[in-house]
C-alpha cells in the first residue's frame, strides 16, 4: 500500500510543507458554524467528510498548520471544529482549537482489527482516548457501527457516526475495452483490502480486472489485470461506472465509500458483511454481501449472482442509500448539538 494513502506511525514531513487546500476557497469565504479538518490523501475519510455538507480544510499535517487554521476559522464565526480521520497533527490542531475556545469533535474511520494490527492506528486512537479523558475532545464519532457502545463502555463520549452518501460529480464516460466483462478491484494493496483473493475471483470468472496498483505477487502477472494507477476522485468514478461490477469483499472494513459510489453511479457492488450498509434490507443485503471473502470461489459466485440480478438490485440499493442517509444525516447534528 501506498505510504501517502495510510497512517504512519512516524509520518514524513515534505519540506516545504503545502499549505491547507480550502474546500471553500479563502478563509474570507468561510461560512457556517462548523469546519471539517481531513487529509488530502485519504481518498474514503475525504469524501466522507465533503459529504457532511460542512466546509473543509485539507492538510497533510494539521499541527504544522494549526494556529493559521484556528484563527482563519476563528475570524469567520466558527465555534466547532470537526477532525475526520486524525490526520498527523492533528492532536496539536485540537488543542490549539480548545484553548481559542472552540467545541472539538473527532470521527474515526478504523476498526479495532485495525487498532491490533496497525501501530499507527493504535498510537491514533489511544492519543484520541487521551484527548477526550483530558477533556481536549468533546465528543468522538465512531463510523463502525459497534465500536461507541465499546468506548462507551470505558467511559468515553463516543456515538455512532455513520458516513452520509458521498456527493458525485458529473462523470464522464470511461471504455473499459472488449476484454468484458470487467471487475473493478480498486482497494489498495493491503491486508484487509483482500485484493488478491478477489482478483482470483475474477479469474474465475472469465474477465478483466481494473485495479489502480498491480499486487506484487509474480504469478498473477498471468490473470488479466488492467491497471490504471492512482487517479483523482473524478477519473476514479469514471472508470469505476464503467465496470460490470465492482469488488469490495474486504476482510475488515468501516463504512465504505467506494461501494456506495458504485451503486450512485448504475452499477453494482459486491460487498463483504464486515459493515453495516445495507444490513437493514434483509432482501438486499443477502444480495449485495457475502460471508467467507477470503475464498477466491465464494467470491465469484456471490459475484454471479449479483450480475443475475440486472438492473433491479441498483434501484434498490440507491433506495437504501437515501434512507441511510437522512438517518445519517440526524446523527451527525446530535453529534454537533
Amino acid at each position: 500500500m501506498r505510504d501517502s494513502l495510510r497512517r504512519l506511525l512516524r509520518p514524513p514531513r515534505p519540506e516545504p510543507l503545502p499549505a491547507p487546500h480550502l474546500g471553500f476557497g479563502a478563509w474570507t469565504d468561510l461560512r457556517g458554524e462548523v469546519l471539517g479538518v481531513c487529509h488530502p490523501q485519504w481518498r474514503g475519510v475525504r469524501t466522507a467528510a465533503h459529504a457532511f455538507g460542512d466546509p473543509v480544510a485539507e492538510t497533510a499535517d494539521a499541527g504544522a498548520h494549526a494556529e493559521e487554521i484556528v484563527a482563519g476559522a476563528a475570524a469567520s464565526g466558527v465555534g466547532t471544529l470537526v477532525v475526520h480521520g486524525f490526520p498527523p497533527g492533528a492532536g496539536r490542531l485540537l488543542r490549539t482549537a480548545r484553548d481559542g475556545g472552540m467545541a472539538t469533535r473527532v470521527t474515526v474511520h478504523s476498526s479495532m482489527a485495525q487498532h491490533v494490527a496497525e501501530a499507527g492506528e493504535a498510537a491514533m486512537m489511544d492519543e484520541v482516548v487521551e484527548l477526550a479523558r483530558e477533556g481536549v475532545v468533546d465528543r468522538i464519532g465512531f463510523v463502525k457501527a459497534g465500536l461507541a457502545e465499546v468506548f462507551s463502555a470505558l467511559g468515553l463520549p463516543a456515538m455512532h457516526t455513520p458516513n452520509r452518501a458521498p456527493q458525485m460529480p458529473v462523470i464522464h464516460p470511461f471504455d473499459p475495452g472488449p476484454d468484458g466483462p470487467h471487475f473493478g478491484v480498486f482497494g489498495d494493496n493491503y491486508w484487509r483490502k483482500n485484493v488478491g483473493t478477489q482478483l482470483g475471483a475474477v479469474t474465475l470468472l472469465g474477465g478483466t480486472a481494473h485495479v489502480m496498483i498491480r499486487p506484487p505477487a509474480r504469478y498473477m502477472a498471468a490473470m488479466t489485470v488492467r491497471e490504471h494507477g492512482e487517479m483523482d476522485r473524478e477519473s476514479f468514478l469514471s472508470v469505476q461506472a464503467a465496470m460490470d461490477l465492482n469488488l469490495y469483499a474486504t476482510l475488515s472494513e468501516c463504512h465504505p465509500m467506494g461501494p456506495l459510489e458504485s451503486f450512485l453511479s448504475g452499477v453494482p457492488a459486491l460487498l463483504s458483511r464486515t459493515s453495516d450498509l445495507f444490513r437493514s434490507d434483509r432482501g438486499l443485503w443477502e444480495t449485495v454481501t457475502m460471508d467467507s471473502p477470503d475464498d477466491p470461489t465464494l467470491v465469484a459466485g456471490a459475484a454471479r449472482r449479483l450480475l443475475d440480478e440486472g438492473e433491479d438490485v441498483v434501484t434498490r440499493a440507491r433506495a437504501w442509500i437515501a434512507a441511510a442517509d437522512a438517518e445519517a444525516r440526524e446523527r451527525w447534528a446530535q453529534f454537533l448539538s
